[in-house]
């Protein structure tokens, strides 16, 4: 999603806890802090905006803190941001190094995941996120023209924080979906995870095997995508965060949604990019293409609910 409209109307509740009764505050798809311009407007309850606030801040301040402040991302308190940063001695005859963040060549750093564990058919208990390795991007002429001036002095510090950031992608994905569904029209499997009742991300939350071609004009890019028999969907999302580098593209698992009349319903809404009509028995083997890498390699997936 990098056009459209960016203001998403209310759903009338909650979109995390359903309660219609409390005072509802609007809710960036992406955050505010990463450049997100989409808004489902009254969407959040003071509660559990304030449970999501807490993992979306450790991925801005903890994970991206320093990169963000160099490249100087949108920010509610931009006044506070300091103006250098002080790198620590590598060697033992060094001092501590201060250099302005304008010139700091900040890595951005990302999570490399593999499928999620429900579309290979695993259990919720088992738990990959331990495998998951870190990936960074940087500026490469800001990089160039440090090491020129400061040789062998470059050093980062960020917060590893993979629930977090995990949490964080099963939140945008759940944003994207409403852009066309109501909560209430399918069963959300993500909002456990987001809401840290459950604990093993991993289990919805996944990544493409390779990397797509950087697209210079794209910020982000998310889009919904169903995969299903006529009574059985499941609901998934894409997510690719500063599109217009070599980063990750992410899935995540929304829900499903079962039933011939839930499930006509939904595919009318549901603006689906990729979307895959599989037969009712269906065998779907383990060399999945790229393109597709979110179809699950048995149907359906055990652990899928399909209520009705």
């Amino acid at each position: 999603m990098t056009h459209g409209h960016t203001s998403i109307p209310t759903k009338g509740c909650c979109i995390y806890c359903g309660n219609s009764h409390a005072t509802l505050t609007d809710e960036h798809i992406v955050p505010l802090s990463l450049g997100g311009q989409h808004i489902i407007r009254k969407a959040s309850c003071l509660s559990c905006a304030d449970i999501t606030k807490r993992f979306e801040q450790d991925v801005a301040r903890g994970l991206w803190g320093n990169a963000r402040t160099s490249y100087n991302a949108p920010s509610r308190r931009k006044k506070d941001r300091k103006k250098d940063v002080r790198l620590h001695p590598v060697r033992d005859l060094d001092s501590v190094l201060v250099v302005p963040t304008s010139e700091y060549p900040a890595p951005l750093v990302f999570y490399k995941m593999f499928r999620a564990g429900i579309l290979q058919g695993a259990s919720p208990e088992e738990d990959s996120s331990s495998r998951w390795t870190l990936i960074a991007i940087a500026d490469e002429l800001r990089l160039r023209a440090f090491e020129t001036q400061h040789p062998g002095r470059l050093t980062a510090q960020f917060r590893h924080v993979p629930t977090s950031y995990a949490r964080l992608l099963a939140k945008i994905g759940y944003g994207q979906v409403l852009c066309s569904l109501h909560p209430n029209e399918f069963n959300p499997i993500c909002l456990p995870y987001i809401l840290g009742q459950k604990k093993n991300l991993s289990y919805i939350v996944g990544d493409r095997p390779t990397f797509e071609t950087p697209q210079p004009s794209a910020g982000y890019r998310l889009s919904s995508h169903r995969v299903g028999t006529a009574d059985r969907l499941l609901i998934l999302a894409e997510i690719r965060l500063f599109a217009n580098n070599q980063t990750p593209t992410y899935h995540v698992v929304v829900g499903d949604v079962t039933g011939a009349e839930r499930v006509a319903a939904v595919k009318g809404k549901l603006a689906a990019t990729c979307a895959v009509d599989l037969p009712e028995a269906a065998v779907i083997p383990d060399n999945l293409s790229d393109e597709f890498h979110w179809m699950p390699t048995k149907w359906p997936p055990e652990e899928a609910s399909f209520r009705a």
